[in-house]
């Protein structure tokens, strides 16, 4: 019977200083995600909102937070796969800072999102980072210059 491939083990790599900084803005962000659901809830029980309601919107908060947390924890420990999501998803804390600055006339709080998203994504496009990226091995077909 033919031996099955086995997975070679994740690689990490140790990430630059710039990738670590993101990593520690996006736990932050979770942070204030698992803290906007707390309020959220304790707000809505003192209106007489649906109770069923608000424990399914902050808990889906939660499960967001535990998310972004994961996905920090991987750029923190040197993973590739954690990036790409912590890009995404400070495309959308950009897009939220937008809605909060000009259809909301939170101007503040919208501007201070932008800010974050853009200086947390722009983190993750250094140089320092594309390089760090570069030296994982590829994730499919030969290795360059083979």
């Amino acid at each position: 019977m033919p031996q099955q491939p086995v997975d070679p083990p994740p690689v990490s790599i140790p990430p630059p200083t710039p990738v670590r900084i993101a990593g520690v803005s996006v736990l932050v962000q979770a942070a204030a995600v698992v803290v906007l659901a707390v309020i959220m809830v304790i707000s809505g029980l003192g209106n007489d909102a649906d109770v069923g309601q608000l424990l399914a919107q902050g808990a889906y908060f939660v499960v967001l937070a535990l998310a972004m947390a994961v996905c920090a924890a991987g750029l923190l420990r040197g993973r590739r796969w954690g990036r790409t999501p912590v890009i995404v998803l400070q495309i959308i804390v950009g897009a939220i800072g937008f809605y909060l600055a000009v259809p909301s006339g939170q101007l503040l709080p919208g501007l201070g999102l932008i800010v974050l998203a853009v200086a947390t994504g722009g983190l993750l496009l250094t140089k320092q980072a594309n390089d760090w990226i570069s030296r994982f091995p590829s994730l499919f077909g030969p290795e360059p210059g083979r």
